[in-house]
């Protein structure tokens, strides 16, 4: 481990090795019975490949039309048939490429993508696959999850995990055909993203990753508020990791997310704790209250976790009032609170934090290293 520990110093301290490209297979609109879309180059060249070899070179302003037919792909270029095929590849051959799609039937707002796109016949539907530079899905990802308000700092910090969340989990739809989805099932992805700070974030940290100890990619764990305390990982998933250790945490006081109420009426609570098995209390008139994250009610020894899911409630963190006619809960922050929390994570920024120092806050004991270095470690 020693030795170990010492060629990663070596790889932070002295030198980063160029990061290849790396690409990711991202299904789009998999969630809708996509049957037509229309493609646009909006940038760079095109070529459609299918699985003859390759048909046709396209410029920028070209729109084709692909629709299913009895099975297969149908591609119409101006009102001309190209033909059909089972599968349709549209690879970017310009130097910057990037294209605008929209879904016909049914009809959904168009969305602008970078690289390629690969379309195959899945379940009568389209299966719509962008093939996509690993750097460009992370802008993607990072203007999807935070938007464009948070300073420039926060958005290299949040690149770095969205790089690292995506190579951990590209296993996740491998049996339906690519890597991650577009939906927060994966990561939010709305497409390409226009946004100078967030574009640059994502290349100024290009290829870097979180690992831990062990130069294995880390559960990179964020939500949006932990009001005012973070959670260790197996008060949510049960497995513990040393690194997604509970943290208090003031920098997200006062923010959009950091407090939140909930009215429950009486006789839904009392029906709940019943169903649980969990003894009611004695007085009609509760108070619990405490100034510190636990992982269970104490008069009724029900989990938190229980609560939040069965009662839709914003976060785990709260306090408890009771009457005669309903139960008030009032609480902190918003998400499971495990790993970074987003506003306190901005704040910091804000102050003048290193993206760095943000990470090591809300992560304990984990290392920054390129692609490249990892690829050595696995080699070895």
């Amino acid at each position: 481990m020693k030795n170990r520990l010492l060629i990663l110093s070596f790889f932070l301290l002295f030198f980063i090795l160029p990061t290849k490209a790396e690409f990711i297979n991202i299904g789009i609109l998999a969630n809708q019975n996509v049957n037509s879309v229309s493609f646009s180059v909006r940038a760079g060249k095109y070529a459609l490949f299918t699985e003859s070899g390759k048909q046709k070179d396209f410029e920028s302003g070209v729109q084709l039309t692909l629709r299913m037919v009895e099975g297969h792909i149908e591609v119409i270029e101006h009102g001309k048939k190209l033909g059909r095929y089972k599968q349709v590849n549209l690879i970017g051959t310009g130097w910057y490429n990037h294209f605008m799609l929209k879904s016909l039937q049914p009809p959904l707002l168009d969305k602008r993508y970078d690289d390629n796109l690969r379309v195959k016949v899945r379940r009568g539907k389209l299966l719509l696959i962008n093939n996509i530079d690993l750097d460009n899905y992370v802008a993607g990802v990072v203007e999807a999850e935070v938007g464009r308000k948070p300073p420039p700092e926060y958005f290299k910090l949040q690149a770095i995990i969205c790089r690292t969340y995506a190579l951990s989990n590209t296993h996740k739809h491998l049996e339906e055909g690519f890597n991650l989805c577009d939906q927060v099932h994966c990561q939010a992805y709305h497409g390409k993203s226009f946004y100078p700070p967030i574009v640059d974030a994502s290349m100024q940290t290009r290829g870097a990753v979180i690992v831990d100890s062990d130069i294995q990619l880390i559960t990179a764990a964020f939500h949006s508020n932990c009001g005012g305390q973070t959670v260790n990982s197996e008060d949510v998933w049960t497995k513990s990791l040393y690194y997604l250790r509970s943290v208090r945490d003031t920098f997200c006081f006062n923010k959009r997310n950091s407090e939140w109420e909930k009215q429950i009426p009486i006789n839904d609570w009392r029906r709940y704790l019943t169903a649980k098995n969990v003894s009611l209390p004695d007085s009609s008139r509760t108070v619990y209250q405490t100034d510190h994250r636990e992982n269970e009610v104490l008069y009724t020894n029900l989990r938190f976790e229980d609560l939040r899911h069965h009662f839709r409630l914003r976060s785990t963190y709260f306090n408890i009032y009771q009457d005669d006619q309903s139960v008030m809960l009032k609480g902190r922050g918003y998400g499971h609170g495990v790993g970074l929390c987003q506003e306190g994570a901005m704040e910091m920024a804000a102050q003048g934090y290193t993206y760095a120092e943000i990470l090591h806050f809300y992560y304990s004991g984990v290392h920054i290293i390129d692609l490249a270095a990892l690829d050595f470690f696995k080699e070895e």
